[in-house]
């Protein structure tokens, strides 16, 4: 009985984890590129700063921390001097609207035919849903071919609970999109992705 109850727990454990969904992750690599010649980085003048704006926001500045923290976690050095990788990142938010259409439920019942007279059915009407969507790309560019190596790009839906606790949703992204980045500071032998 003992490990009926495991494998029962052990099962909730997954469902649960799997309801707990984070954004929706897009990365792209170059496959000529030696990652194994990277060992440091630095982020390009403007990174993160969108039209004409000559300072940078406080989101910004947290996304910024927060690429930092995950290329340092995989033994990057901050190098200003004379980077290997040039980092920049963009952040937008658009609004969009979803339209579910009308379903109905109707009427017959065939496996009581001749007892029952089927029902009229009932309409049940579709809903539009808008929303905010924020998109975080980060580019990781040679810089010394000025050349884009890899990008990742975190999709994901803009909540009054992220916008209440920005420094976590900017780190939930941005470790989102680096558990896919493949390499650690002079390795060009891919790891597996983090799950």
């Amino acid at each position: 009985m003992t490990t009926v109850k495991l494998a029962i727990a052990g099962l909730m454990v997954l469902m649960l984890g799997a309801c707990a969904t984070g954004p929706r992750v897009y990365t792209d690599a170059d496959p000529a590129t030696d990652f194994g010649q990277f060992v440091s980085f630095a982020f390009m003048e403007g990174a993160g700063k969108s039209g004409s704006s000559q300072y940078q926001t406080l989101r910004g500045q947290r996304i910024e921390d927060a690429i930092s923290a995950s290329l340092e976690a995989r033994g990057y050095a901050v190098d200003i001097h004379n980077p290997d990788l040039l980092i920049n990142f963009h952040l937008k938010t658009e609004e969009k609207t979803r339209t579910s259409p009308p379903v109905y439920y109707g009427g017959y019942y065939g496996y009581r035919s001749g007892v029952y007279m089927g029902w009229p059915g009932y309409v049940e009407p579709g809903h539009v849903d808008t929303y905010t969507e924020g998109t975080l790309s980060i580019d990781l560019v040679n810089r010394r071919t000025n050349q884009m190596v890899w990008e990742g790009t975190a999709v994901a839906r803009v909540t009054d609970t992220s916008m209440a606790n920005t420094d976590q949703a900017v780190r939930e992204a941005v470790a989102a999109i680096f558990a896919q980045y493949p390499f650690v500071a002079g390795s060009g032998v891919p790891i597996a992705p983090a799950q």
